[in-house]
């Protein structure tokens, strides 16, 4: 009897803190959760931290903008650099209605800290692209990044990444264009 006690005990014990932790809440999470305002479309190799969607594009095409910049401001592709790419084009860009901005100043399913994806983090949306939902597949669909093109001026390009179906330019999607040209928006953010 006594034994018993103690194994059930142990085992709620066990089970309070396992539902409680992270590590469980987090375990569970896969492509396509919805989760903190958005839908996951990366799960980093900790299974803790990852990346969300918003459910839908913003409904403005928009421009990169930083069209007087020269010098590279946000260069940075890589998975995880979309939020410090867009703090640099904010903090460096002063036009209104730009791609970063928009993102920036997002607030949406009670969360403000949305951002305007990297390159590569469009890449990973791309695949993903069934799970999340909502993206616009018709020929000549890019989204825009944050990343500034190179090694051509960076102050005049950036990266976008071509969603359309059939594909803009054969065997890519990653597409460089200037600044000027108004492609769509999906904000993204950090767990």
């Amino acid at each position: 009897m006594k034994n018993n006690f103690i194994t059930t005990s142990i085992l709620l014990l066990s089970l309070v803190f396992f539902s409680t932790s992270s590590f469980a809440q987090n375990d569970c999470l896969k492509i396509g959760d919805e989760h903190e305002g958005g839908i996951i479309f990366y799960i980093d190799e900790t299974a803790e931290h990852g990346l969300i969607a918003a459910p839908q594009d913003e409904s403005v095409l928009a421009i990169y903008g930083c069209l007087g910049n020269t010098n590279p401001i946000a260069d940075n592709s890589e998975i995880g650099a979309g939020e410090s790419n867009t703090q640099a084009i904010v903090n460096y860009c002063q036009e209104e209605g730009i791609a970063a901005r928009i993102c920036y100043d997002l607030f949406l399913n009670g969360y403000s800290d949305w951002f305007l994806p990297s390159i590569n983090e469009l890449e990973m949306l791309y695949i993903n692209r069934i799970a999340v939902g909502g993206f616009d597949e018709t020929e000549g669909s890019g989204y825009i990044s944050s990343t500034e093109a190179r090694p051509a001026p960076a102050y005049y390009r950036s990266w976008v990444y071509d969603f359309g179906s059939p594909q803009i330019i054969p065997y890519t999607r990653k597409i460089v264009s200037q600044k000027d040209n108004t492609f769509k928006i999906r904000a993204i953010r950090k767990f």
